[in-house]
């Protein structure tokens, strides 16, 4: 149904202020209808009467007086005049409206009546001849006037009222049935970025405080699991790391430099692995306090790191990006894609610019570029592709995987492509604004 709107405010005002609205728009048919019907009925019945008695009146005169007796009975809504004979006129098909109906009966079936004009729906008048008993013809020609037939215009006044009321009135009780909804949306989408937002009001309708006490419940349960887990992250953290910083004592102790070395390699590596994975876990990637930053200022910062050690890297950025974000969350998303550039591609260039409401950061490396069925899998944790299963350049699998955890935290996301010409395009974007954070 592309007709209705896509919201379920949207939707329910449609339905149920539609119903309401074409409800209230049949009864005023309706009622006008039986006004109409009314009026006309009344209207037939009264000028059927006056022409009865004008008839009456003036075939009761001797012929000559007829003329004048006529004129002085005419009047602004009724002319009356004594005519030879009647003029020709097709003859009707046998069925008359009430009007004539009501006049035969007023006057007799007896008498000759020859019709020019009859009432018609919505206008009222009429061209009579009625044969008198001297063999002359009594014109009648009336009309009722228009202000009675038509309809008033404080009747459509009251309609319009009456149907803004009813919208109100449904706006009103829509608004209130669906914003306990909207608010449920945007708590579960705050906790998803902080668990320690706010619960929701348990109050409202039996049905929404049942809801709100539920999400609540499952809030508290998901922060305990969470802080659970904090807890045995920081055990498994203290007794793993004493046992490597006992090995690197150790190790100190070998007389063989060669071995030594391989081993001090070794326990960095076991140490930055164990590193990088706790912080994953832990959620220290977006566990930064959030500030007002200038992006281009920390791009330049970057890149002239990079180049006082010697890395190919270029910068294109316009001047004074701003954005609300977590700045160390940021530089080390960036980072891992500048060193993953550098890593595969030996060259990068850095790229960013403003996007609607968005800044997108692109990063291009010169490299061999991914398989397409690749690209998205490459951001799952401890995910690493075959041909970088090495100590050299496979890392631990958590690089993207944070730079990706750290964007949505953000209420951005990371994206890679193939470049046409060859190489790999990271895109990080990032929204200006403070909504989703």
């Amino acid at each position: 149904m592309r007709l209705l709107p896509r919201s379920l405010f949207g939707r329910l005002i449609l339905l149920m202020a539609g119903g309401l609205i074409l409800a209230q728009l049949i009864g005023a048919a309706m009622n006008m209808a039986e006004r109409q019907r009314m009026i006309g009925t009344t209207i037939n019945a009264e000028f059927a009467q006056r022409v009865a008695a004008v008839y009456r009146a003036i075939d009761s005169q001797p012929a000559p007086e007829r003329p004048r007796l006529a004129q002085l009975l005419s009047s602004p809504r009724q002319q009356l005049s004594i005519e030879s004979s009647p003029p020709i006129t097709p003859e009707n098909d046998g069925v008359e409206n009430e009007f004539l109906r009501r006049v035969r009966e007023a006057l007799g079936l007896t008498i000759t009546l020859k019709p020019v004009v009859t009432p018609r729906p919505g206008v009222f008048s009429f061209d009579l001849y009625l044969k008198l008993s001297a063999g002359d013809w009594l014109r009648i020609r009336g009309q009722a006037p228009q202000e009675i037939i038509a309809l008033p215009l404080h009747h459509f006044m009251t309609l319009g009222l009456m149907l803004l009321m009813v919208f109100v009135l449904v706006w009103l009780a829509v608004r209130m049935t669906v914003r306990p909804l909207t608010d449920l949306a945007k708590a579960a989408r705050a906790l998803g970025d902080d668990l320690k937002s706010p619960p929701l009001p348990e109050s409202g309708p039996l049905e929404v405080r049942a809801a709100a006490q539920a999400f609540n419940s499952m809030q508290r349960h998901i922060r305990s699991s969470i802080e659970e887990r904090e807890r045995f992250l920081a055990a498994v953290s203290h007794d793993l790391k004493t046992p490597v910083t006992r090995l690197r004592l150790r190790s100190e102790m070998l007389e063989d430099p060669n071995l030594r070395e391989r081993f001090v390699h070794d326990l960095d590596e076991m140490q930055g692995m164990l590193g990088s994975a706790l912080d994953f876990l832990h959620g220290k990637a977006v566990d930064e306090a959030i500030q007002r930053l200038d992006l281009t200022a920390l791009l330049e910062s970057m890149v002239d790191d990079y180049a006082d050690i010697g890395e190919s890297i270029h910068l294109q950025a316009a001047e004074s990006l701003r954005l609300e974000g977590r700045p160390q969350a940021l530089r080390r998303a960036i980072g891992n894609l500048i060193d993953n550039g550098l890593k595969y591609g030996g060259e990068v260039s850095v790229e960013a610019v403003q996007d609607g409401g968005y800044l997108r950061i692109t990063i291009d490396d010169a490299g061999a570029g991914l398989p397409e069925n690749e690209l998205e899998r490459v951001f799952e944790p401890f995910y690493r592709l075959e041909s970088s299963r090495s100590r050299e350049t496979g890392g631990v699998g958590l690089g993207l995987a944070i730079v990706r955890q750290i964007a949505r935290g953000h209420g951005g996301d990371v994206v890679l492509e193939n470049r046409s010409g060859g190489g790999l395009r990271a895109i990080l974007s990032l929204p200006q604004g403070n909504s989703a954070l």
